[in-house]
């Protein structure tokens, strides 16, 4: 008998994943230095709004924009943003609410706003206040929400992948056959409510059963990240070794590599593309630093580093 999914993806790293174990540790201990506003500890997911007019950063820290070349805080009511995922017409998250907002229930369980995260509304009322989910991923268009869940709560009574239709009303466990390596990122595909890709430190997996079964796509490096395309017919996800971002088709076929800048001992966290623009790309970093291409990753713009103590208002300047 095949253990459980969930235990599996607790498995020491070996291999290459032990070299990326020591490399991430040597830059967490670089990171303490500086605790920028714009992501307090780390990120938490990384999307541009449904116009396409804004990068959303949001992490433990509360929700940072970057709009007309310059970041501002978002002032709604939640801080601290475990899960967070961008569709058509919502944004959906988990995490805690702002200090000295009134709240229900501690976690929020999973919330959806439709203003942009000016103000939150519960869904899913039997995850409040038993529920939090660092990763999240909804569809564009599907409806569908997948979410990795650590712990038992009253709506998914063990650790897995769950999966609702219908905004946390009922939740599908994810059997997960043939998945291997920690998670480090899901993204749900923006059409097929079946269709979800999840980066491991075995690689990129994807699934056409709502997470039954699951097919390695490249098993090369560790992946850190990913997302789908808005058109639904590639999937770009990070490498970690190589410091690249792999466009490819969902079979694993036809693979570009977009080359990154020098990360200096960092790595993806988060992957974005415009939904306006599909030139428009942007990547999160460990370190959270945030980079922005306008040419589909021949050129990167940085808008974002560590050594930023605070949301700066002013315009950026390009990297050279």
């Amino acid at each position: 008998m095949k253990p459980e999914c969930h235990a599996r993806w607790l498995q020491p790293a070996t291999g290459i994943a032990r070299l990326v174990v020591a490399v991430l540790l040597v830059t967490a201990a670089l990171a303490v230095r500086a605790q920028p506003a714009l992501f307090h500890d780390h990120g938490h997911g990384l999307s541009f709004s449904s116009d396409g007019k804004a990068l959303l950063a949001p992490s433990h820290g509360g929700l940072a924009v970057y709009e007309g070349g310059a970041w501002r805080e978002a002032a709604g009511p939640i801080q601290g943003f475990s899960g967070f995922s961008v569709a058509e017409h919502a944004i959906y998250a988990s995490g805690h609410s702002r200090a000295g907002v009134p709240s229900a229930h501690e976690p929020i369980g999973l919330v959806r706003s439709t203003d942009g995260g000016r103000s939150w509304q519960p869904i899913a009322p039997g995850l409040a206040g038993g529920a939090d989910f660092p990763l999240l991923a909804a569809g564009y268009r599907s409806k569908a929400i997948y979410v990795v869940n650590a712990r038992p709560n009253p709506a998914m009574p063990t650790p897995g992948i769950y999966l609702t239709r219908d905004e946390g009303l009922s939740w599908l466990r994810a059997t997960a056959r043939n998945l291997e390596g920690e998670i480090h990122g899901l993204a749900a595909h923006p059409r097929e409510t079946g269709t979800v890709a999840v980066a491991t430190g075995r690689g990129l997996y994807l699934s056409r059963d709502s997470g039954g079964s699951f097919v390695l796509v490249d098993g090369k490096e560790p992946a850190t990240a990913v997302a789908f395309d808005f058109g639904g017919q590639r999937v770009r996800y990070a490498r970690t070794v190589s410091n690249q971002v792999v466009e490819s088709t969902l079979d694993g076929r036809g693979r570009k590599a977009l080359r990154l800048p020098r990360l200096r001992l960092d790595y993806v966290t988060c992957l974005a593309q415009n939904p306006k623009d599909e030139r428009v790309l942007a990547f999160a970093t460990r370190r959270r630093d945030v980079y922005v291409t306008n040419d589909g990753g021949i050129s990167w713009r940085r808008i974002a580093s560590e050594e930023s103590r605070r949301v700066n208002p002013r315009r950026e300047k390009d990297d050279q």
